[in-house]
């Protein structure tokens, strides 16, 4: 947008998005006019003259961000219209802001429970135009509204403290996050590698090497020592042993001899 005393511009500011939701509608909720509390202990419907309430009217209630509001809705004839024809009007609202860091911005300070019942509630409601707060009755003829009027308010309270605590880890990772890149740029964006083991072998040292095979174990030692070789012949070495065809040679030949003294001694009993 441009200014009217020069050429320069200034870019506006993005309008902030407002989400609301509707959690609960009721079509019917007494209204009543209730007197100061006579003793600590809290709001007694029975003070109220139940019979006789102020209003008969419907309440809605909407979640604005991170308030909730609590609309207590009238009927009223409609200007200008047929007989009969009403239209609703905004009776009284109450807009909640709970803060779990403050003590008076509690549940309970805008909505309180009676001792002496559980379809009554006492509501503090405030003027926009004056500003002035006060507390009325509000209460249902049926228990499962009065029900769902106060499970809406729980989840309220659990949705604030689901998005706390979602904060609060988005903190601890951005701060996280933050101390890891000032550490790498004190480090200079490298890490440091791990030095590498020597594996060579020092002056003097031996490698032993085991061997498995059909006699056990041998162990081989390489040595820079000088050894001694024997200068005539071989030593240790055995005869090799005979192959297959002489042993069968062998076999047969005194198989033969065998059968041949059996036929001798026979040929003496022949006459």
């Amino acid at each position: 947008m441009a200014t009217s005393g020069g050429g320069s511009t200034s870019e506006a500011e993005p309008e902030k998005i407002v989400i609301e939701q509707r959690l609960l509608k009721l079509d019917e909720v007494f209204v009543y006019k209730i007197p100061a509390m006579r003793t600590s202990d809290g709001h007694r419907a029975e003070d109220w003259n139940l019979a006789v309430p102020l209003a008969t009217c419907s309440l809605i209630v909407n979640q604005r961000d991170d308030s909730l509001c609590i609309n207590i809705m009238a009927e009223r004839p409609k200007a200008n219209a047929p007989p009969g024809a009403t239209e609703s009007y905004l009776f009284a609202q109450s807009i909640i802001q709970v803060k779990s860091d403050q003590s008076s911005h509690k549940l309970e300070h805008w909505v309180e429970p009676v001792v002496d019942s559980s379809r009554y509630f006492a509501i503090r409601i405030r003027d926009s135009r004056t500003g002035r707060e006060a507390f009325i009755g509000a209460g249902f003829r049926e228990r499962n509204d009065a029900t769902n009027f106060r499970m809406t308010l729980e989840d309220y309270l659990n949705a604030l403290k689901r998005e706390e605590k979602a904060q609060v880890l988005h903190r601890q990772f951005e701060q996280s996050l933050e101390e890891k890149q000032a550490g790498e740029g004190e480090n200079g964006g490298e890490q440091a590698l791990p030095a590498m083991s020597n594996l060579s072998l020092k002056e003097g040292e031996k490698i032993h090497i085991n061997i498995k095979g059909g006699g056990g174990s041998k162990r081989v030692t390489a040595s820079t020592s000088n050894k001694q070789t024997p200068k005539k012949g071989l030593v240790g070495l055995r005869k090799p042993p005979p192959p297959p065809d002489a042993d069968l040679a062998t076999t047969k030949a005194s198989s033969a001899e065998k059968k041949e003294e059996e036929e001798d001694q026979w040929g003496d009993f022949e006459g």
